[in-house]
């Protein structure tokens, strides 16, 4: 962390900063701080397009020197060829060269249109030594001369800010000046996948007297993988007393995002776009650069613009090794090295290789075994491997992991007439079947110490003192798997289940043996039948001993203690409740149904009719609907859920149609004032569930109403 904020601090002043001359194996237009490695060649040659819209001038005319104005076409071509050759002489200094070439379209019918020569471009690049490209802070320093090599009188846009002079005429292609620039470049790696270049730099041009502040930065993503993106910013301002921040957004400044593309034999092909300024504003007069330019005899005065809006490059880079470097002293330089490690005491071929001629991976210099066979593995020495050293190599070794010590044959097997493991010498039991098991003495193997080896015993493992049979099994006269030395019951049926006492096992302790018990775990103490289960005479779901309602009739619903339900609590129990929904407090009649008609939820459901395959109700049904609404006007606490069903064939897609329906009783009892937590909704498509207490045939086809209780914590509904 504090390195980081240190980092920050350092670039403050260098914020996006960016080198725009040279070119690097980092970044677009941002070379990184490390220089070339001693003997890298770098080379890349890009082509840059600019495109706008707009004249090359902010007039959109040229005026030569008698005032005639020439007007300008939009769209002119400006294009630059870009190339850049660079060195390393040492690993911490750089050199190179870079030359361009200018072409700009159509220039009012003058002779401004044309191919030329850009400046010449002399680098030295230095860095502190011993800096490592995978540090995470590089710096250097770098040097720059622009000889004014480059064609004077052709194109229309100045392709750096020191070509504009105050007082002279402008070379759109050339400074026509000598300049120098000092430039400091600083490249922070962060974890490896984020390179972020920087350069600041100062120019001074000899004649005229520039003074130039330029600067950019740039941020590589996935800087090692063979796809990068790059986002970068760079710009030239000049030095001014006063003014700065708008000669900063007016002089050239660009944005500049971007691709690279690493290809084979450390070639990397990038692709960028630059951002002008001019992109993200209107082009006013005050905010460029008046020039002067002069062609076959005659002036020309007009306003460029501090940066194209828009313009792309494509550059394609390579790196040749072209150093003498020997890294590790066999006489081979690195660049030949196809083994760069190798021992320099060792002898070496022409590849840098190690020689080793019987091809064993062994030099032939520490090679004991100097011609053995190939594929044949072999030791540290070179000689053929013996594992099992018994003196015969494993690559003619029919038995590779005899004993150490066993006598063995010219094969590398051991003496041993019966195949046992077991040599001849040391066999106590030498005529035991062939692949049978036997201990260091050659014997069989008896691992439970019955006295029936384990080849014949068909129960491995049994406890020791038992009487065994022939196949080492323990005697069981009642087949219950307990041996009879342990049985306390010598009798018991073959299918009985047993303890380890060979009686039988009874989990619940009801006194009905686990193999006759139908109700495995009963509880204690309960009363049970002849099978182990607990007694329910009136079949009603509760066991007698905690029934109190012992003579209920068979199939009535009861509560947890055996009684008959009165779910609505209207006096008449579930089970010859006609009206199992009535709400509370509502005067009903023996078979449970509201002596008033318009107060039983069933019957008013049953009115709620459809138009068949439709979710429009039938007039006759608003009467039915606004009986619901009553009803709950007058019971503020309860609820209602809503269930529709279709009959079959009504629809294609019943369920949908159900919702529907469903959907239209809710809503119209929402508009009507009715709470929204008072009501639920759903469809069944063509067929209700069971309702609370257990009913299917309520209402088998239409509309249900089932209601139930809550709080509502506002008082009434709106009327």
């Amino acid at each position: 962390m504090k390195q980081f904020l240190l980092t920050i601090l350092l670039c403050s002043v260098l914020l996006f900063a960016q080198s725009g001359f040279t070119a690097g194996k980092n970044g677009i237009h941002v070379p990184g701080a490390r220089p070339l490695n001693s003997g890298e060649l770098f080379v890349m040659g890009g082509f840059e397009m600019a495109s706008s819209k707009e004249p090359a001038s902010i007039e959109g005319y040229l005026t030569d020197e008698n005032g005639v104005q020439k007007q300008l076409e939009k769209d002119s071509p400006s294009n630059s060829i870009l190339g850049y050759i660079g060195y390393g002489i040492f690993d911490n200094l750089e050199v190179g060269l870079n030359l361009n070439f200018h072409y700009d379209g159509n220039a009012a019918k003058t002779k401004l249109k044309g191919l030329g020569f850009g400046d010449l471009g002399l680098v030295v690049k230095v860095a502190p030594p011993n800096q490592k490209i995978l540090d995470k802070l590089n710096v250097s320093a770098a040097l720059e001369i622009f000889i004014p090599s480059g064609t004077n009188e052709k194109g229309l846009r100045p392709r750096h800010l020191w070509y504009i002079h105050k007082d002279n005429t402008t070379h759109p292609y050339s400074a026509a000046d000598f300049a120098m620039a000092g430039t400091l470049y600083l490249t922070l790696n962060i974890n490896k996948y984020v390179f972020w270049n920087n350069y600041a730099g100062y120019l001074r041009t000899f004649e005229n007297g520039e003074n130039i502040f330029v600067w950019g930065s740039g941020l590589t993503l996935f800087a090692y993988q063979w796809v990068s993106l790059v986002l970068e910013a760079s710009g030239e301002t000049s030095i001014r007393s006063s003014g700065m921040m708008q000669g900063f957004l007016n002089d050239p400044l660009r944005f500049s995002p971007g691709v690279k593309i690493r290809l084979p034999k450390r070639t990397t092909l990038a692709i960028n776009a630059d951002l002008g300024m001019d992109l993200f504003r209107k082009r006013k007069l005050h905010r460029g650069h008046p020039i002067t330019v002069k062609n076959k005899g005659h002036e020309y005065s007009y306003t460029v613009p501090g940066s194209p809006p828009i313009a792309a490059s494509i550059k394609l880079s390579r790196t040749f090794d072209l150093s003498w470097i020997d890294t590790d002293g066999d006489g081979i330089e690195d660049r030949w090295d196809q083994c760069p490690q190798s021992n320099p005491s060792y002898k070496v071929n022409r590849r840098g290789c190690t020689v080793d001629s019987d091809g064993d991976g062994i030099a032939d210099d520490i090679d004991q075994c100097p011609n053995t066979e190939a594929a044949v593995l072999v030791d540290r020495t070179g000689c053929p491997e013996d594992l099992d050293e018994d003196g015969i190599p494993n690559h003619l070794d029919k038995c590779p992991n005899t004993k150490p010590g066993d006598p063995t044959d010219e094969f590398g097997c051991i003496y041993d007439e019966d195949n046992d493991g077991v040599h001849d010498g040391k066999d106590k039991c030498p005529g035991t079947p062939a692949n049978a098991e036997v201990n260091d003495d050659g014997c069989l193997l008896d691992n439970d110490g019955d006295g029936i080896p384990d080849i014949y015993d068909k129960c491995s493992g049994t406890p020791a003192g038992l009487k065994v049979d022939e196949n080492g099994c323990f005697q069981d006269k009642d087949k219950d798997g307990v041996p009879d030395e342990w049985d306390q019951c010598p009798d018991s049926r073959e299918s009985e289940i047993v303890n380890m006492y060979g009686c039988p096992v009874d989990s619940d302790e009801d006194g009905i043996p686990d193999f006759m018990d139908a109700c495995e775990n009963t509880p204690p103490k309960v009363v049970v039948d002849s099978v182990g289960c607990r007694v329910d005479q009136d079949k009603d779901g509760v066991f007698d001993d905690d029934d109190k309602c012992p003579e209920t009739p068979e199939e009535a619903p009861v509560d947890s203690t055996g009684c008959p339900l009165d779910s609505d609590k209207d006096g008449v129990f579930d089970y010859i409740d006609n009206c199992p929904n009535t709400l509370a407090r509502t005067e009903v009649d023996e078979n449970g149904c509201p002596i008033r008609e318009k107060q039983n939820l069933d019957k008013v459901a049953r009115r709620i009719l459809f138009h068949k395959g439709s979710e429009k109700p039938l007039n006759s049904s608003y009467t039915a609907l606004s009986d619901i609404v009553s009803i709950m006007r007058h019971n503020k606490t309860i609820a209602i859920e809503i269930q529709c069903s279709v009959k079959s064939g009504e629809s294609m897609d019943p369920q949908e149609l159900s919702n529907t329906r469903a959907a239209f009783i809710y809503d119209f009892l929402l508009n009507k004032g009715i709470k929204e937590e008072r009501l639920k909704a759903a469809g069944y498509g063509l067929h209700f569930p069971p309702d609370t207490h257990g009913h299917t045939k309520l209402n088998p086809v239409g509309v249900r109403l089932l209601p139930y209780n809550m709080v509502i914590e506002e008082q009434g509904d709106k009327k």
